[in-house]
């Protein structure tokens, strides 16, 4: 009974959260994206192929598939927003029903709830994207993929666990959650070899620059909206429906 309430309710705030974000990110967030790829450089572009135009073609021919431009492209993203927001739905509701087993602390409310919407935003985005990754529009230069991907989930892991010990541990083993939450931040995020943007044109330079800071503004709004709808409709649903028993 626990884990079906879990888990339609991690359906249900999921479905809710999703869509907010999924709506925000259209009106706002995606508007940004579509404006800096106007001024993306392809890689025919950045490095002509030395082969004849049928091997250009066949090049072209074996593209990873992509949602068309328009409707479909915004269904599969707001889709995705709301697959992604039942996921940490499900995680979340989980953390909290047992917390609330377990924890010799109070009880979760909404209100409880959405102060970990503000950890959960401070450990998925502001510690790893604020202090290292910062957010990035298309034809931004970038350290390789895998070492970014690998930094980022050392930045979360770690200040997952450095929250949890400042909140959860004996005072005396608290400045060890600083530690934790520091140690990715003194190993220094990847960065790339070359700071700027592929399109090295001065009208493309400066476009891009601006839309970078409104995407980086934009992006924190909507990463804000996400985790705190997220805890308060979480702590909202394990207050409400999730129960679990010694």
């Amino acid at each position: 009974m626990a884990f079906r309430n879990i888990l339609l309710s991690a359906i249900i705030v999921g479905i809710c959260t999703g869509l907010l974000y999924g709506l925000f990110q259209h009106f706002q967030i995606s508007t940004i994206i579509y404006a800096a790829e106007v001024y993306e450089v392809s890689e025919e572009t950045a490095a002509p192929h030395p082969h004849s135009d049928t091997t250009t073609h066949h090049e072209h021919s074996t593209e990873a598939w992509g949602p068309e431009d328009g409707a479909e492209r915004i269904g599969y993203t707001i889709g995705a927003d709301i697959a992604v927001a039942i996921a940490f739905a499900l995680f979340m509701i989980s953390l909290m029903a047992l917390h609330n087993l377990k924890a010799n602390k109070p009880q979760i409310t909404p209100m409880t709830g959405a102060a970990w919407g503000v950890a959960s935003m401070i450990v998925f985005f502001v510690a790893p994207a604020m202090f290292g990754l910062h957010p990035e529009v298309p034809g931004t230069e970038a350290a390789t993929l895998e070492n970014r991907q690998g930094w980022w989930s050392l930045c979360v892991a770690l200040t997952a666990a450095g929250i949890a010990v400042l909140y959860y541990a004996p005072a005396k083993l608290k400045l060890g959650g600083v530690v934790l939450a520091a140690v990715p931040h003194l190993m220094g995020a990847p960065m790339p070899e070359h700071h700027g943007f592929a399109n090295t044109d001065p009208v493309a330079i400066e476009a891009l620059t601006q839309l970078t800071s409104q995407f980086y503004l934009l992006t924190t709004v909507g990463m804000a909206i996400f985790f705190v709808v997220l805890g308060t409709l979480s702590g909202l649903a394990v207050q409400r429906f999730v129960k679990l028993d010694n």
